[in-house]
C-alpha cells in the first residue's frame, strides 16, 4: 500500500510538470496548464477540509482519528481521513512548482552579474526552461519530505510510548500489596536494584457530580522521580509538585528503639485496686503494642496477657526484620469487665527496652513525650449501681520518676445484658505520645478533579476517607496524575472524576486519632537503580505470599506498547513510502540529466571547440542541477516538517485506537534529518556527477548530426 501511494503520488505530481515543456528552440511555458488552473490551490482546499475533519475527530482522549463506528457499533475507517495527510503531502509537493519561475528569473539576474561561463550558462538555460527539471525535482521533494514525515512520525510514536508507560507505571517498579507485614515491607527496599520504596494508599471517593474520583496518598519523601510526570502536565516542575505536599512537621513523637532492634522487651505492673491485697491471679490485661516504621507506617503487635496481681512482669515480642528505626507510638490494654461487678486498675510501665539481633537489651527513655490517654471500648454498665462505677472511666495518666502510670474504671456487665455466648466486652485503653492536631493536609487536584467537585486551586475542601472527613486544601493542579484515570486503565472513562494527591504520612496524622486508625498501604512504589528493574521485578516476583501480576514494570509496560501493530504499521508503511519515492527521484534525475546532456550535445560541442575544458563543461552541469537539487532538498524539508507537526500528533494512537495521555510531543532528531538528506541527495548527485564527466561529443560529429548528413 506504502509504495502504491508513493508511485501514485510520483505520477500526479510529474506529470503536470512534463506537460509544462515547450517547444524546443522557443522559451518554454513557466507553469504547467492545470497549474496555471489553480489545481494546486484546490488540491490544497481538499487538504485542509481533510486535515480539519481528521483534526475534529480525534479531538479529546477518546478521540479514535480515521477510526469510526456506525449506529450499529461495527468499526470502520473514514476514507478521506485516511488520506488526508497523503493529500497535505501532494498539495505541498504541487505547490513547489510555483517557487521554479521565481528561482529562474533570480538564476537570470544571478548569470547576468557574474563573470564565469558555467554560471552564466546555467542561469541562461534555467531561465529558459524553468519546467525542465520540474518533475524530478518534485519527486525529489515528495522524497525528502516523506522521509522527515517518517522520521518525525518513528520518533514521536517511540517517545509516546515511553511517555505513555511512565503515565500508567509511576515508578519503575510498583507492587500491588495489600496491607503487606513488617517485615515483607523491609524486602522491598532490600531487593537487589531498589533504590528506594515509597508506600503508598489508593482509594476511590464518591463526589457530588456522581463520578467517583481517586485519592492517590504517596510517601513523597521516597519518591525519586517526580512521580514519572511529564513537565507539560503540571506549571511547575514535577519535584516542586511532589516538595509542595511534604509535611510541615518532622518524625512523629514516639519511644525511639535501638537502629535494628528484632525485639521489644516492656517491664509492667497492673493492680486491681479494689482487690485490697487478695489479687486474683486469673484476672489479666491483654497488651498490645503500636510501632512505627521509618516510613511512618504503624503496626499493632500482641504482647501478652498481664495479669493483675500488682507484680512487675517482662512481656517480650519479636520485631522480625522491620523497616528500621523504629519508635514506640503506643501501648494498649484490653481489659475484660466482670459479671456485675467493676473493678479499678492501675497499670504502670516501668521500662521499655528493645535489643538487636545478639545483643542486650537497652532501655529507652519514656520521658520528655507528652503523654496521652484514651479510651476506646466501653463495654456495658448499669448507671447507679452501687459498689460499682457507674461508667467505664479513665481517672489519670502521669508520668513521674521515669514511669508512666494510669487509673481507670472498667464498669461491669449485667446478667440480662449478656446472652451468655461468647467473651464478655472489654474496655480498651490507649497509652500513646501526644501528636499535633493536623487540622488540613495539602493536595494536588487534577483539572477534570476540580471540575467534577466544583472546587478550585487554594481552596479547602472535605473529603471521606477510611471513613473519617478528612480537610485538605488544593495547593496546586495538574492535567493528569500517572497511574490515575481511565487512560492509566483505571476505571470507566463516563464516571472518572479525576484524582487528588496527598502525602500519606500527613495523610495518616490527620486520621490518628480517638475513633480513627491510620490507613495501611496497598501499593508500593519502588525505584530501581539505572537497568536494574528487570532484576528487582525477577526478586519480587519470587517472594513468598507474592503473586506476579502484583508487580507492575514500567520497562515491561513500554515493551507491550512497542508491539502495538496500530502503531509500528504506520512506521514500515511510511518508510517504505519515503524509500520508494527516493528511488523513483533517482531514476528521474537520471533520465533528466541524460535527456538534457543528449539535447544539449551541440552545444556542448561547440563550447569544447571553443576551448571549454571537460572541467568547466561539468562545473556547467553541476551547477544547473545543484540549484535544482538545493532547491528540492530546502522545500523537501519544510514541507516534512510542517506536515510532521500538523499530522503526527492526529495519527499516533493507542492499542484503542484513542489519542494517547500524555499528549504526543513531536521529536523531530536533527541527526536523522541530515542523514537522510544526505542519503537522498548522494544519488542524484552521483548520477549527475557521472554523466556530466563524460566525454562531450566532437564538434564536427554534433553539426554533421544536426545537418541531416
Amino acid at each position: 500500500m506504502a509504495v502504491g501511494v508513493a508511485v501514485g503520488c510520483a505520477l500526479a505530481v510529474t506529470v503536470p510538470a512534463l506537460t509544462a515543456q515547450g517547444p524546443q528552440g522557443g522559451r518554454a511555458k513557466a507553469l504547467p496548464a492545470p497549474v496555471r488552473a489553480g489545481a494546486d490551490v484546490g488540491l490544497l482546499v481538499i487538504a485542509a477540509v481533510a486535515y480539519w475533519q481528521l483534526d475534529r475527530q480525534t479531538a479529546g482522549s477518546g478521540g479514535s482519528g480515521a477510526i469510526t463506528a456506525d449506529r450499529g457499533g461495527s468499526l470502520g475507517i473514514d476514507p478521506l481521513l485516511v488520506v488526508a495527510p497523503a493529500l497535505a503531502l501532494l498539495a505541498g509537493t504541487v505547490l513547489t512548482l510555483r517557487l521554479l519561475p521565481p528561482v529562474a528569473r533570480l538564476a537570470e539576474r544571478r548569470a547576468a552579474s557574474g563573470r564565469g561561463l558555467p554560471m552564466a550558462l546555467a542561469g541562461w538555460q534555467f531561465s529558459r526552461r524553468p519546467m525542465r527539471g520540474a518533475g524530478p525535482v518534485l519527486l525529489l521533494v515528495l522524497a525528502v519530505a516523506m522521509g522527515v514525515l517518517a522520521i518525525g512520525q518513528g520518533a514521536s510514536w517511540d517517545r509516546s510510548q515511553e511517555d505513555q508507560a511512565d503515565f500508567r507505571s509511576g515508578a519503575d517498579v510498583r507492587v500491588l500489596a495489600t496491607e503487606p507485614g513488617m517485615d515483607q515491607v523491609a524486602r522491598y527496599a532490600t531487593v537487589p536494584g531498589v533504590r528506594d520504596a515509597a508506600p503508598a494508599y489508593r482509594m476511590s471517593v464518591p463526589l457530588d457530580s456522581g463520578r467517583s474520583g481517586t485519592v492517590l496518598a504517596l510517601d513523597t519523601a521516597h519518591v525519586k522521580n517526580g512521580l514519572m510526570l511529564r513537565d507539560d502536565l503540571a506549571d511547575a516542575p514535577p519535584r516542586t509538585i511532589v516538595a509542595a505536599l511534604s509535611p510541615k512537621t518532622g518524625t512523629d513523637p514516639g519511644v525511639r528503639l535501638p537502629a535494628k532492634a528484632d525485639r521489644l522487651r516492656l517491664t509492667l505492673r497492673a493492680t486491681d485496686l479494689k482487690a485490697e491485697g487478695t489479687p486474683d491471679p486469673d484476672r489479666a490485661t491483654t497488651v498490645s503494642a503500636t510501632v512505627q516504621d521509618r516510613y511512618g507506617l504503624t503496626y499493632r503487635l500482641l504482647v501478652g496477657d498481664l495479669p493483675l496481681d500488682g507484680r512487675a512482669h517482662r512481656l517480650d515480642v519479636g520485631l522480625g526484620q522491620a523497616a528500621g528505626p523504629l519508635r514506640l507510638a503506643g501501648l494498649d490494654f484490653d481489659t475484660r469487665q466482670r459479671m456485675g461487678e467493676g473493678s479499678r486498675n492501675r497499670i504502670d510501665v516501668t521500662s521499655v527496652a528493645a535489643s538487636e539481633p545478639g545483643g542486650p537489651f537497652r532501655a529507652s527513655s519514656v520521658e520528655g513525650l507528652p503523654w496521652r490517654t484514651s479510651m476506646l471500648g466501653t463495654g456495658t454498665s448499669e448507671p447507679g449501681a452501687p459498689g460499682a462505677p457507674a461508667d467505664p472511666k479513665l481517672d489519670r495518666a502521669a508520668l513521674a520518676d521515669g514511669r508512666l502510670s494510669l487509673v481507670y474504671g472498667t464498669g461491669y456487665t449485667l446478667p440480662d445484658q449478656w446472652n451468655g455466648y461468647g467473651p464478655l466486652p472489654t474496655v480498651n485503653i490507649r497509652l500513646a505520645p501526644a501528636r499535633p492536631e493536623v487540622e488540613e493536609i495539602a493536595a494536588v487536584a487534577t483539572d477534570r478533579y476540580l471540575k467534577s467537585s466544583g472546587t478550585r486551586v487554594g481552596q479547602s475542601a472535605d473529603v471521606n476517607l477510611n471513613g473519617a472527613t478528612v480537610r485538605v486544601r488544593i495547593t496546586r493542579s495538574v492535567r493528569a496524575l500517572p497511574t490515575t484515570g481511565s487512560e492509566a486503565g483505571a476505571g470507566d472513562p463516563a464516571r472518572d472524576g479525576g484524582a487528588l494527591l496527598v502525602d500519606l504520612r500527613d495523610l495518616n496524622r490527620a486520621l490518628t486519632g480517638p475513633t480513627t486508625d491510620p490507613v495501611a498501604p496497598n501499593e508500593w512504589w519502588l525505584t530501581t537503580a539505572p537497568g536494574a528493574a528487570e532484576q528487582a521485578a525477577k526478586a519480587l516476583r519470587a517472594l513468598p505470599d507474592t503473586d506476579p501480576s502484583q508487580i507492575v514494570v514500567r520497562a515491561e509496560i513500554g515493551e507491550r506498547l512497542r508491539d502495538d501493530p496500530l502503531g509500528a504499521g504506520p512506521q514500515s508503511a511510511l518508510a517504505a513510502a519515503a524509500l520508494a519515492a527516493a528511488l523513483l527521484a533517482a531514476v528521474g534525475f537520471a533520465v533528466n540529466t541524460a535527456g538534457s546532456l543528449r539535447e544539449r550535445g551541440t552545444e556542448f560541442a561547440i563550447l569544447a571547440a571553443l576551448g571549454a575544458s571537460r572541467r568547466r563543461l561539468a562545473r556547467l552541469v553541476a551547477a544547473e542541477q545543484g540549484v535544482l537539487v538545493a532547491l528540492a532538498l530546502l522545500v523537501g524539508t519544510a514541507l516534512g516538517t510542517f506536515l510532521t507537526r500538523a499530522v503526527v500528533p492526529l495519527i499516533v494512537l493507542t492499542g484503542e485506537a484513542t489519542r494517547p495521555v500524555p499528549d504526543v510531543v513531536v521529536q523531530l532528531p536533527p541527526h536523522q534529518v541530515a542523514l537522510l538528506l544526505a542519503g537522498v541527495a548522494a544519488t542524484p548527485v552521483l548520477i549527475t556527477a557521472g554523466l556530466a564527466l563524460r566525454r562531450p561529443p566532437r564538434a564536427a560529429t554534433a553539426l554533421r548530426a544536426q545537418g541531416g548528413e
